[in-house]
């Protein structure tokens, strides 16, 4: 059901988005491998990791009891009628409660008995340790593994092809519970685990000496993962209805924590600032210092060497213009007084003398 919800889902997905429309069922071949593939995956992968055959391998009943709920589920009305006249809150606990007993028939038998079979065959005997790596992982795998070839190979679309699964970046609902299922399991029946509680290591039998025997022990594995599994359903129901959302609460403590961190950052900045330009000030005036020194040098020498221009520049000013009061005091009487007086003041190129006035013609 859950595969068939999928495919018309991307189906509708594809006709949204406008891009190459897709049928909503697939040839009946892919879709019974795939149906197949999620719900055997987990045992046929312990079975190889283990060295062993799978067990539905040599049955009779688990192959052709789920062909017939796909062809049911596919190809007859029995999907419609499920989804239309159940209420959706019984019909899928009531999946969830089978689906999880088998899981949890899987992890007990083949993840945790059997590593314990193929890897500690003397674990009857007194001191045997227990490959706990091996039935934690196993066990884990047996529970959760249909899930994870599912996401590995994406089954649930219209073409397969290998992705990077989504479990590498975080780990699913299903495999946490299929490990804390497995660790159940595995600690309600070991010897070792219950030795230790009753620090006494010795005469202990396997099967015997646990905290539970393996029936029961098996009977509370199927009640701890579907309580998991039904926990999982239940949540956003049991917070819809008495209000409480765990998401509102951290994100409330998000955003006090993201307040508390931005003012003690400000503060912090506020104070950082404050101590730099103090420094950047400190460092302005010493180093100005010196500039101001040089500046104040370097006014005074322009003014000192623009009084030495303007006096420069007025004595040859006042040169000519005492020349010129010298010639204006002369009185002229004549031409050859005045060429005289002239020759007077030029002095010749050849020789220091003074030119002799000419006499008229």
């Amino acid at each position: 059901m859950v595969y068939r919800q999928a495919i018309e889902q991307a189906a509708e997905h594809s006709l949204r988005d406008g891009s190459d429309p897709k049928p909503p069922r697939v040839p009946w071949i892919q879709a019974l491998l795939s149906v197949l593939t999620m719900a055997l995956g987990g045992g046929f992968t312990s079975s190889m990791l283990l060295g062993m055959p799978p067990s539905w391998l040599g049955s009779n009943v688990v192959v052709p009891t789920y062909a017939l709920s796909f062809v049911l589920v596919q190809y007859t009305f029995v999907y419609d009628i499920l989804r239309n006249m159940i209420p959706p809150a019984v019909l899928d606990s009531v999946l969830i409660v089978a689906d999880s007993s088998l899981r949890a028939m899987s992890i007990a038998k083949l993840g945790v008995d059997g590593s314990r079979m193929r890897f500690a065959a003397d674990s009857h005997q007194a001191g045997a340790s227990e490959p706990w790596f091996a039935m934690l992982l196993l066990g884990m795998i047996a529970g959760s593994g249909g899930g994870m070839w599912a996401d590995l190979l994406r089954l649930k679309s219209h073409h397969w092809s290998l992705a990077t699964p989504s479990f590498t970046r975080a780990a699913s609902y299903d495999m946490k519970a299929a490990l804390l299922s497995a660790f159940f399991y595995a600690a309600s029946t070991s010897p070792q685990f219950y030795g230790l509680l009753r620090e006494n290591t010795d005469g202990y039998e396997y099967g015997k000496g646990g905290l539970l025997e393996l029936q029961d022990a098996k009977a509370m594995t199927i009640l701890v993962m579907c309580t998991l599994m039904l926990g999982q359903r239940a949540e956003p129901s049991f917070f819809r209805l008495t209000g409480f959302s765990v998401g509102g609460v951290l994100q409330s403590l998000q955003a006090k924590m993201a307040t508390a961190t931005k003012s003690d950052s400000s503060a912090i900045t506020e104070e950082q600032e404050a101590v730099a330009l103090k420094t950047i000030e400190q460092d302005d005036e010493t180093a100005h210092q010196p500039l101001r020194r040089r500046g104040r040098r370097a006014v005074e020498t322009v003014e000192v060497e623009e009084e030495i221009d303007e006096v420069e520049e007025e004595e040859p000013v006042k040169k000519p213009a005492a020349r010129g009061r010298k010639k204006a005091a002369v009185k002229v009487e004549s031409p050859v007084e005045a060429e005289a007086v002239v020759s007077d003041a030029t002095p010749s190129r050849g020789s220091g003398r003074a030119r002799k006035p000419r006499k008229e013609l």
